[in-house]
């Protein structure tokens, strides 16, 4: 049974099978031991006359670690990535789970801070399984719907259980990574040798941590489901909710911070973590619990949040002739709304994971790796479009507090199952294979449909003496007015029996999701040479999603305002790919490797909701009547002839309207006088500078069956039929020329045949594609290489994409969804490595490396205006990526920088389609066109990170800091869009951001270390890059841990 309503999850529900789990782990010891081959030296039989005493010899090396190895690859891989091990996790740890990406130059995050989750975004790229992000090989990615601002990406994370992140920038062929159209983010989880020392073979960790900067929710609302409304003071039904008076529904007033210097341990973590390691096989059981309440945004900077530079600059600058309905865009005066320094509702996390893995060896250099890992995630999530609306009214508040709203809370729970193989006989040329099996299984409730909170079952649900009480009596700022409550009882009236619950508060807003994957891959890697290998792969994958509203799921009628969430958001179908790929590695000479290498992918999905709903015969899912015309109406200007003749014609109108003035509306007399004191002004009107154009429109059609390819070589205003800057000779202008078209145009659609049958079962969209990478190194130097890499992806369509809704963001039928061929994508990247040790023997490492990339990804998958799911031509994307390191075991220094030279999305038939009487959107923009997803994944223009560090006192102190930036947001090509650039899913703008933490580690001794970390240092008020909700950063935040280790 589905459930109705979400309550917040009793403290600690797994711990009981926690601590079965680690205390089995603990008393496992070492059970396995190899039986002593030392004999007894006391024993004179063991001792033998006839010994040969060797001279010693002392080996020396290196043992790289995990982390070690992951760092270095940055500089050692032929592809641009970045990597960030579990010390820099845990060094920084932040206050979202967005915040895993701090540090990471060049990878962002979208939605950060309202998601729960992350959203990778690498060189302007997002969603859609374009970025899969893997745990420890499993992927668990889902797409949810955010009401009217669409689509986001969502991959839920518990970063107390991280043990390492890995990016690559760029689809590759990098054994053992899921890659996309854009790279890949590789997370695994903590391994038996983050708890084992080495040398031991059992080990236990405990941490524990607590943070500043965070509040205790306002939950008081959350009780009101299941309750009968009229039981509330106050409470009465408007429209299809629940009205509910100030301090019991979702309104409050925020709290005040005290800039990170409040410490009430309204954020606590701890984890605990037990792992065994013996000879045959390894154990690890992990547990893991943070809550943390609602946070405080900063205050410095936030005088820049009090405007809205885009618009009031846009303003400044109004060209009427470039620009439509400045006037009418929403302001974003978010600090006006979300004052600094307070409460910032929507934005408290309770996470609870387990974790458990094991590893066996076996004969013949085999193993087996299994893990298990369970977490259940509650969060605060904001209605973007309830928040964009309370922003857009906060700007004549002027610092006074103003109400915000606690809504109630998401709930994500998530199982991930994965077992793998792997096979390397020593000295085989022929057998090095890699092969594994996993599941996710992901469960969501979110509040976020876009119905009323707090709702009732049925539309007629409606007890109206008590409600006109309440309204008039009980809270009379409500009344209708003063002469209907004059009717209405002073005495409460007796409440209608509340049959079957009818009058209880029920969760409308509430969409619950079911995303399942299973997941197979192998891979085998052949030495055909000592210079020549080959590794061949392949890997399937099917999802299975199914989504409900609260209201359908629970029988409720479907209202008004619901029809269109019932259309728009929940989704049923199946998707399955499969890949295979071979690479060549060739070492050709002794400083030049080559690669070269195909991908194919085969793809099929089908919508099973609307199968089943056409199977049933369910209005609103049938096939539509196909569009085939677009209807443009215009006028032109009349003949001078013509004019002359209506002028006359005017002219009598004009005494035959006064006498009937005269004759039936004599009290209307004095006002059309007004308006037309004479003759001239009578005929005149209607002329544009004196000028007469045609009464009745012209009319000419446009091909179009709901894609815009095409569009623009059809557009008689743009291919020259029509010229609205022709003009022609007349006799009416005093300049004896004018402009030949007026300025009145208009648009329909015509139908066109209708399908032969309307509830035709959807069928299955298929798809294939091959895709070749190449790619060259030449190593100048020992120490200097260069390296060209070429790389086509092809990406399908995901299930989001391939499970239509029926209606559009305009209540129109959906009827040009066509999103079936895949993306693909065009990349080339260069780049320079350089380690510089040579120069500087004193130190340890010493790393440089620059690249340059470039793609174009032709048929690029988006919504448009009216939410189909559409091709647009390309995407074009470059940029320059430096990053370096210094490190000398005493100090340690970092740097990575990102420049944006270009991220366009074009198309010239849809710059025409959503401008076509001017054509003033240029045929490229800069991020995406209004509507689109890709309008907010625009990055900064550029993007710093820099750390520096030092280990003291025989490194058993080691301290240092971060600096993060980004520049300002900024689109130039708004300036050339209509007033529906920021509609629906809009960007939101950022100023410059700078942003500094600081941490520090003291190790007591090897078993007890202490921790330290403060986050904006600075405490900047800020919006992060890509947000989807426009609500503020956290503020100061300082952070103190205990860990201990046995």
């Amino acid at each position: 049974m589905l459930p109705q309503s979400i309550e917040p999850p009793a403290a600690h529900p797994l711990k009981p099978l926690v601590l079965c789990v680690l205390l089995a782990l603990a008393c496992g010891g070492d059970y396995v031991q190899a039986q002593s081959t030392v004999q007894d030296e006391d024993d004179p039989a063991s001792t033998s006359a006839n010994v040969t005493e060797l001279d010693i010899i002392e080996v020396t090396g290196q043992y790289e670690t995990r982390d070690e190895a992951g760092r270095n690859d940055v500089f050692a891989k032929d592809v641009s990535n970045v990597y960030m091990g579990k010390e820099e996790i845990e060094r920084y740890k932040g206050t979202s789970v967005g915040d895993l990406f701090k540090g990471l130059n060049g990878v962002y995050s979208g939605d950060s801070r309202n998601s729960g989750a992350v959203d990778p975004n690498i060189r302007g790229l997002q969603g859609g399984g374009r970025i899969p992000l893997t745990v420890d090989g499993t992927e668990q990615s889902t797409s949810v719907w955010m009401s009217l601002a669409g689509v986001a990406n969502r991959n839920y994370l518990d970063p107390n259980m991280i043990s390492s992140i890995m990016v690559e920038k760029g689809p590759s062929m990098t054994r053992g990574v899921r890659t996309g159209i854009g790279g890949s983010v590789q997370v695994k989880t903590l391994e038996v040798d983050d708890i084992v020392r080495p040398g031991e073979t059992f080990g236990f960790e405990l941490k524990t941590e607590t943070a500043t900067n965070a509040v205790k929710p306002d939950e008081s609302s959350f009780s009101n489901f299941g309750k009968d409304y009229r039981d509330i003071p106050g409470a009465y039904r408007i429209g299809y909710g629940v009205s509910l008076p100030f301090g019991r529904g979702s309104d409050m007033t925020p709290r005040k911070g005290s800039s990170g210097k409040d410490l009430d341990f309204n954020d606590t973590a701890w984890r605990v973590a037990i792992a065994n390691k013996h000879e045959h096989f390894d154990l690890l059981g992990a547990y893991s619990y943070r809550k943390r309440g609602n946070y405080f945004s900063g205050k410095g900077g936030s005088q820049g949040y009090e405007t809205d530079a885009w618009r009031d600059d846009l303003l400044a600058n109004l060209d009427t002739n470039t620009v439509l309905e400045v006037e009418r865009l929403p302001t974003q005066y978010v600090a006006n709304y979300f004052l600094p320094g307070q409460e910032v509702t929507n934005t408290s996390s309770e996470l609870e994971s387990i974790l458990l893995k094991g590893s066996v060896r076996l004969p013949g250099n085999q193993s087996l790796d299994l893990s298990y890992m369970r977490t259940d995630h509650l969060f605060g999530e904001s209605i973007p479009f309830i928040i964009s609306y309370a922003v857009r009214n906060s700007e004549n508040i002027n610092g006074i507090d103003a109400v915000q709203a606690q809504f109630p809370y998401s709930n994500v729970k998530q199982n991930t199952y994965n077992l793998g193989y792997a096979w390397k006989p020593e000295g085989s040329r022929w057998i090095d294979i890699s092969a594994g099996i996993w599941v996710t299984q992901s469960d969501a409730w979110r509040h976020q449909n876009g119905d009323a909170t707090f709702g009732l079952p049925t539309v007629d649900t409606r007890d109206s003496a008590w409600d006109d009480y309440v309204k008039c009596h009980a809270r009379s700022n409500q009344a209708p007015s003063s002469a209907y409550c004059a009717a209405v009882p002073t005495e409460p009236p007796d409440k209608q029996p509340n049959t079957n619950g009818r009058y209880n508060i029920v969760p409308r807003a509430l969409q619950i999701t079911s995303d399942d994957r299973l997941g197979v891959n192998v891979s085998n890697k052949f030495k055909l040479h000592s210079t020549l290998d080959l590794t061949v792969s392949g890997d399937f994958t099917r999802e299975k999603l199914k989504q409900w509203n609260g209201s359908e799921a629970a029988g409720n009628d479907r209202t008004e305002g619901t029809s269109g969430i019932h259309y728009y958001a929940p989704r049923a179908g199946t998707r399955e790919q499969y890949n295979f790929a071979f690479n060549f590695n060739w070492t050709a000479t002794s400083w030049l490797q080559l690669s070269a290498g195909y991908r194919y992918s085969d793809y099929w999905a089908h919508d099973d909701k609307t199968a089943e709903q056409r199977k049933h015969r369910v209005d609103g899912y049938q096939v539509y009547t196909p569009l085939a015309y677009r209807r443009f109406t215009y006028k032109e200007i009349m003949s001078d002839a013509d004019a002359a003749d209506f002028d006359d014609r005017q002219r009598s109108f004009y005494d035959d309207e006064i006498d009937w003035y005269v004759n039936y509306e004599p009290d209307m007399l004095a006002d059309f006088l007004a308006e037309f004191p004479t003759a001239d002004d009578y005929v005149n009107d209607g002329k544009i500078n004196g000028v007469r154009y045609q009464t009745s429109d012209k009319e000419i059609l446009v091909p179009y069956t709901g894609n815009h390819k095409g569009f623009a070589a059809n557009n008689p205003f743009l291919n020259g039929t029509i010229d609205l800057n022709e003009m022609v000779a007349t006799t009416q202008s005093p300049d004896g020329v004018a402009k030949k078209y007026g300025d009145s145009f208009g648009h329909t659609y015509v139908s066109g045949a209708p399908p032969p049958n309307p509830w035709q079962a959807p069928e299955k969209i298929r798809g294939h594609a091959w895709a070749p990478q190449f790619g060259a190194t030449a190593f100048l130097t020992d120490n200097i290489r260069v390296y060209a890499r070429y790389a086509q992806f092809s990406r399908f369509p995901s299930i989001f994409e391939s499970t239509q809704m029926v209606r559009g963001a305009l209540g129109s039928p959906l009827r040009g969804s066509a999103a079936s061929r895949p993306e693909r994508a065009y990349n080339w990247e260069v780049g320079y490595a350089h380690d510089l040790t040579r120069y500087f023997p004193g130190l340890n490492y010493t790393d440089f490396r620059i690249n340059y990339f470039n793609s174009t990804i032709r048929d690029y998958m988006d919504r448009d205006y009216n939410f189909n799911i559409v091709h647009f031509d390309k995407k074009k994307l470059s940029g320059i990526e430096v990053q370096t390191r210094i490190d000398s075991g005493r100090y340690f220094a970092g740097f990575g920088g990102s420049y944006r030279l270009e991220q366009k999305m074009c198309d010239k038939d849809y710059a025409s389609f959503i401008d076509p009487i001017y054509n003033r959107t240029p045929a490229c923009v800069d991020g995406g066109f209004p509507g689109t997803f890709a309008h907010t994944s625009l990055q900064p223009k550029y993007s710093l990170d820099l750390d520096f560090g030092a280990r003291l006192l025989d490194r058993k102190l080691e301290v240092g800091s971060r600096m993060t930036y980004h520049s300002a947001y900024e689109n130039k090509s708004e300036r050339n869009m209509s007033g529906m650039s920021r509609v629906l899913n809009r960007p939101y703008s950022w100023n410059p951001i700078w942003v500094f933490d600081a941490y520090a580690v003291y190790r007591v001794h090897d078993h007890l270390s202490i921790d330290l970390g403060i986050t904006n240092i600075t405490n900047r008020y800020y919006i992060d890059p890509l947000a989807r909700v426009s609500q503020p950063a956290p503020g100061r935040a300082i952070r103190m841990g205990l860990t201990a280790r046995f």
